[in-house]
């Protein structure tokens, strides 16, 4: 859906800056309403899971399957502490290791996303950008 003030600003008719201001608040007042919404749907899955826990944990109603996976516990590794370890035994002449090592690097592209901070929330603007 495309919103009244983005059209405004692709036809020229209000400032980047104006369909800045108005966007934000736009946001803002859409993230006001689903805030409530998303605590009413934690709720209702904390209590589904509490219903499906004394049902053994599976069921199917309504077509749904619903299952409480066990609890587990993911490992990660700090890419850039194994980069230096690599270089360190690529140093000390110990290629194999470093080649095992790089062996199972994985990387993934991510695409790039809009962050926004709010006032007060960030470090502050530098001076070369305008504040809205």
């Amino acid at each position: 859906m495309t919103s009244s003030n983005f059209t405004e600003w692709q036809s020229g008719a209000i400032s980047h800056r104006e369909a800045l201001r108005r966007l934000l608040s736009d946001l803002g007042e859409v993230e006001s309403q689903i805030a409530p919404l998303e605590a009413e749907k934690a709720e209702l899955r904390t209590q589904i899971s509490e219903v499906l826990a004394e049902m053994g944990g599976r069921a199917e109603s309504e077509g749904y399957r619903l299952t409480i996976t066990s609890p587990g516990v993911s490992a990660r590794y700090d890419a850039k502490e194994l980069d230096q370890l690599v270089d360190y035994l690529l140093a000390r002449g110990d290629d194999e290791i470093a080649r095992l090592i790089l062996k199972s690097r994985k990387e993934s592209a991510r695409a790039g996303q809009l962050r926004i901070v709010p006032p007060g929330g960030g470090r502050k603007a530098s001076d070369d950008v305008a504040p809205l």
